[in-house]
C-alpha cells in the first residue's frame, strides 16, 4: 500500500512520498488569460506553484488563489495544489495523510475526504495540524504551537490522544499585511508574501518594480525596521492564547512545548516565545519546522496502516483456528458372513 504525507498550507505546500524527501512549492493557484502571442507554444488555463508565483510577481492585476482563507478550505485551489504535489512526485498513492486546522469542522473534514476519494482516487487520513510535528518528533504527550501563514494552531496531546486545542485566526499573514501596507505607502508597490519573507530574513535583499519609467525598490533594512516595531505585539497575542489553552493542565502533560511552523523561524520569535514560557516548560523546535508536519503525517499513516494490516493478519489467524477442518471418518470394515 502506497501513501504520501501532504501539508497544504496557506503559503507553501509540502509533500513527501517516503517520509524523508520533501517537495515544497508556493501554495498559489491562478488562472491564465488568452495571450496575444505564445512564443513557446504554451498556453495554460491553470498555473500552480512556482509558475503561478512568477506570473503574479511579473504581472499586476493577476488574482492569486490560496487554499485556505481564515482557516477554511478553498476547495478548488486546495485540490489543484494536491494534484500538483502528486504530479511532481510522480506518485499515485492509495492513502493521503494530511492535516487541517484544529478547529476545522466535521463537515469540512468529510468534504475533503470525499474530494480526495473522487478526484485523487485515494483514502484520506486527516489530523489536527500540529499533531504531525509531535508524531515526527516522537512526542506522544505534549503541547504544540504551530505558527502558520494564515492561522496559528495549538494542540495538546496525552499519549497520542487529543485533549484540547484551538485555532487562532492570526498567523504570519497578520504581520505581512501590516508590512505590505507600509511598503505600499513608502514605495508605492505591491509585494508577495514570499518576497516579504526574504525581505525580513535576508540582508541586502531588495524588491523592485517599474513605476512611471523609474525603478522603485524596497529593501531589507526598511522592512526589518517596521517588522521589529510590530512583531512583539503580534507574538503576545499568540502567547496569551497558548497560556489560556494550557491553564489548569497537569505538568506531566505540559512537560515541553513544541514551537513549529514557518512563523517560528522569523527573527526573534523563538527567543521571545521561550522567554514567555520559561516558568512553565522547556520550549523546543523540530529540526525543520517547515516540513515537520508533512513528515509526521507520513509517519502516522505508516503506523496506522501497519496496525491495520496486523489486525487483519491476526483476524485471519483467529478465523483459521476457529474453523478447523473436519477429521476424516474412519472406515469400518464389515465382515461378510
Amino acid at each position: 500500500m502506497k501513501f504520501v504525507g501532504l501539508d497544504i498550507g496557506t503559503n507553501y505546500t509540502k509533500a513527501t512520498p517516503d517520509g524523508s524527501k520533501v517537495a515544497i512549492f508556493p501554495s498559489v493557484v491562478t488562472y491564465g488569460e488568452e495571450k496575444d502571442w505564445s512564443l513557446k507554444g504554451e498556453e495554460k488555463d491553470i498555473y500552480v506553484g512556482e509558475e503561478a508565483l512568477t506570473l503574479i510577481q511579473s504581472q499586476e492585476n493577476v488574482e492569486a488563489m490560496r487554499p485556505l482563507h481564515e482557516g477554511r478550505i478553498m476547495s478548488q485551489s486546495y485540490m489543484e495544489l494536491a494534484k500538483h504535489a502528486l504530479k511532481i512526485m510522480n506518485a499515485e498513492p492509495d492513502v493521503i495523510s494530511t492535516g487541517l486546522p484544529v478547529k476545522s469542522s466535521k463537515k469540512e473534514r468529510e468534504e475533503l475526504t470525499g474530494d480526495v476519494k473522487e478526484q485523487l482516487n485515494a483514502k484520506a487520513l486527516i489530523f489536527p495540524e500540529p499533531v504531525g510535528t509531535l508524531a515526527y518528533m516522537g512526542i506522544p504527550t505534549g503541547v504544540c504551537v504551530d505558527i502558520g501563514f494564515g492561522t496559528t494552531d495549538i494542540a495538546v496531546l496525552y499519549q497520542m490522544e487529543y485533549v484540547r486545542g484551538d485555532t487562532i485566526l492570526m498567523g504570519v499573514d497578520w504581520l505581512y499585511n501590516n508590512l505590505e501596507v507600509m511598503v505600499r505607502k513608502n514605495a508605492g508597490i505591491n509585494v508577495t508574501p514570499e518576497e516579504l519573507t526574504k525581505l525580513i530574513t535576508t540582508p541586502d535583499y531588495e524588491v523592485g518594480r517599474i513605476r512611471g519609467g523609474k525603478t522603485v525598490k524596497t529593501t531589507h533594512k526598511e522592512v526589518s525596521a517596521e517588522y521589529n516595531k510590530i512583531v512583539s505585539n503580534w507574538l503576545e497575542r499568540i502567547v496569551s492564547r497558548t497560556k489560556l489553552i494550557i491553564e489548569g493542565l497537569s505538568t506531566d502533560i505540559v512537560d515541553k512545548i513544541v514551537l513549529t511552523g514557518g512563523g517560528s523561524l522569523l527573527p526573534g520569535v523563538f527567543e521571545e516565545f521561550t522567554r514567555n514560557f520559561e516558568d512553565v516548560a522547556k520550549v523546543v523546535m523540530p529540526d525543520d519546522p517547515v516540513t515537520s508536519n508533512t513528515k509526521g503525517y507520513y509517519k502516522l499513516a505508516s503506523v496506522l496502516l501497519e496496525n491495520e494490516v496486523e489486525k487483519v493478519k491476526e483476524s485471519v489467524k483467529e478465523t483459521r483456528v476457529l474453523i478447523k477442518p473436519e477429521k476424516e471418518k474412519k472406515k469400518v470394515k464389515v465382515k461378510s458372513k
